[in-house]
């Protein structure tokens, strides 16, 4: 057996240390149980031609041109009762008939290993992965392989992590879970202003107290550790952690009491504390659904100095009327101001809706690749639309082998080293019946860089379809429309992308798929102002 060493460094001193117990360990606990496994191993190739007719404000004429794509892909899966892995190649090859360079090539993979141990208690993951990204959404935030490969940033990142968390049932709740992530993202063509850096990020979580705040005296402590090491900047260092403790007076009431703090420093000029305690009541009704409310006393400080001591109302709650509803969250203060942190679902037969509300401070390339099971549609791994997808006849559906949840990137569209607040509302309605899947998502994302002081805001739209003709062809829609304001700059860009593609299955190995698109920015800069018209057939043969 191999042994894969992994590479920490410590916080106190620049000195490389080998660790290698966080993977060696996990592999020496696997028994037998991880032998027997299902194996799915697919090959396919893509032969693609598309005609694209490109206008900006710069050129008083149209460019237009055809492109060749072929493009060879490989996924291996295997499970079994303790490990999961998925593999996945692709390589492109792009043949241009007049623009230069007149060829281009890509390699892009993704893996992920997932080891479990004591009934899944203890799960160690390690991942990988490689792909071509824009940076600067300023450049064009649709921009592909095809048109915008100048645009785009080799990126490739690799982590491991490992959680370990008791039963649901038991008395008491364990979680702790450990991780490091690596962000490595090469200049593009075109200066987007950002370089090659690279980023490490190290973060800890945990979480201990009783399973059940109905006990005579219940208690949670929670935290959050983390420290990213910047290859162009500064490194940043931050901890939050809080302690909410119970006694119950009557029933369904306890009087609540809460203390807690946060760090954050990049060494410069971004050095926060908050320190918060306070007290209140606690109401819970139904199975599992609770409100609290508390007064609380905070002071918070920035380089050393006092900057404000405030008396504010704070309120964490959990509202599960039925097994299908749910509302979880929170309304509080950091050292940023108030904060809303929130998750709500909702679930019939034929319609589905995800509400997701969050405020963060990391780095921005953290946020990026930061997926979410939505638990709406079941789809097969490696899906990018709804296609072959549906929805799960029950809540307690679990996907089979070869079937993943549905999976949603955020409106993420920079790929920034910088320290970055941003706060995020999300909502997503599905709908399936019969022959159609729909979903739409709305967004609202506020990006703050505290470190060279921009600003934007991004409004965003999304909409998928999927609706089967016939048993063997489908018709499928994506429109994606995105509002961006970079209030620095004086400049707003209307971003508008929409398309249309017909597929036909030809054979149990063969598909034929015709797709027109439009792209289009309008921008308050006349400049910056550019449209796409893309018609292109792709024919993909599986092995």
């Amino acid at each position: 057996m191999g042994t894969i060493m992994a590479r920490v460094r410590t916080f106190g001193s620049k000195r490389y240390w080998l660790c290698p117990a966080m993977t060696v360990l996990p592999l020496a606990l696997v028994g037998p149980q991880a032998i027997a496994a299902e194996s799915l191993f697919d090959a396919s190739l893509k032969s693609a031609v598309y005609g694209y007719q490109l206008k900006t404000a710069e050129q008083s004429n149209k460019t237009d041109d055809l492109v060749w794509e072929l493009a060879p892909t490989i996924n291996w899966q295997r499970q079994s009762a303790a490990m999961k892995t998925r593999i996945n190649w692709r390589h492109e090859t792009l043949f241009y008939k007049d623009a230069q360079p007149d060829k281009r090539s890509f390699n892009e993979f993704d893996f992920n290993n997932q080891i479990s141990f004591f009934r899944e208690r203890l799960i160690w993951s390690l991942d990988a992965s490689q792909a071509y990204q824009i940076r600067d959404s300023r450049l064009g935030i649709f921009s592909d392989k095809i048109t915008g490969a100048e645009n785009l940033s080799k990126t490739n990142r690799y982590g491991s992590g490992l959680l370990f968390r008791n039963l649901r049932s038991a008395k008491y709740r364990t979680e702790l879970d450990l991780s490091y992530r690596n962000y490595d993202s090469a200049a593009a063509e075109v200066d987007d202003g950002l370089l090659s850096y690279r980023t490490e990020a190290y973060d800890g979580r945990w979480l201990f107290g009783t399973n059940d705040r109905g006990l005579n005296f219940f208690w949670q402590y929670n935290g959050n550790i983390q420290r990213a090491e910047r290859s162009t900047d500064n490194n940043v260092s931050g901890l939050l952690h809080g302690l909410v403790v119970g006694v119950p007076f009557a029933p369904k009431f306890s009087v609540i009491g809460r203390a807690g703090s946060e760090r954050l420093d990049n060494g410069r000029e971004y050095d926060n504390s908050f320190d918060y305690f306070g007290a209140g009541v606690e109401f819970r009704f139904g199975a599992r659904s609770r409100i609290n409310v508390t007064m609380n006393r905070s002071d918070s400080e920035a380089f050393g100095q006092r900057k404000e001591t405030d008396t504010y109302a704070a309120s964490q709650f959990l509202i599960a009327p039925t097994r299908r509803t749910s509302l979880e969250g929170s309304f509080d203060r950091r050292y940023f101001g108030r904060t809303w942190d929130l998750q709500g679902k909702y679930d019939l037969r034929f319609l589905s809706m995800r509400l997701r509300i969050s405020d963060n401070v990391r780095t921005q390339n953290q946020f990026d690749r930061e997926l979410e099971d939505l638990g709406i549609f079941v789809c097969p791994v490696g899906s990018t639309d709804l296609s072959g997808c549906f929805k799960p006849p029950t809540d307690k559906y679990m996907p089979v082998f070869g079937e993943t949840l549905l999976q949603v990137r955020g409106p993420n569209s920079e790929l920034r080293e910088e320290l970055v607040e941003q706060r995020n509302l999300s909502l997503t309605v599905a709908y399936s019946k019969n022959r159609l899947n729909a979903s739409i998502t709305l967004s609202d994302t506020e990006l703050r860089y505290v470190e060279s002081g921009d600003f934007s805001t991004n409004q965003g739209a999304a909409l998928q379809l999927s609706w089967k003709l016939t048993e063997h062809s489908q018709l499928l829609a994506n429109v994606n429309y995105y509002d961006i304001d970079y209030r620095n700059e004086n400049r707003k860009d209307e971003n508008l992308s929409a398309s249309v593609s017909y597929q036909q299955q030809l054979t149990k190995r063969s598909d034929l798929r015709f797709t027109i698109r439009r792209l289009d920015r309008n921008s308050s800069i006349a400049e910056f102002d550019n449209s796409e018209n893309r018609v292109w057939m792709e024919y993909t043969y599986k092995f």
